[in-house]
């Protein structure tokens, strides 16, 4: 896989690259944002389930997925 970056003249292209760019990074944001929420609500509720300190179930849950 290989990445093809070039830079653009000023002008409508490269503001319409910048712009692109930037609604990417936040769409990113976004879903970061969404997952960091999921993965805190797998934590709160492995915490109850099994009646463990925080630190515990972030473990137990990062590990479950990978991280």
């Amino acid at each position: 896989m290989s990445n093809d970056y070039r830079i653009e003249p000023a002008g409508s292209q490269f503001e319409d690259a910048a712009k692109q760019d930037i609604e990417r990074c936040e769409r990113e944001d976004r879903m970061y944002e969404t997952a960091k929420q999921l993965v805190d609500t797998a934590i709160k509720a492995h915490m109850q389930m099994h009646g463990v300190d925080r630190e515990t179930a972030r473990y137990c849950v990062n590990s479950a997925i990978g991280g």
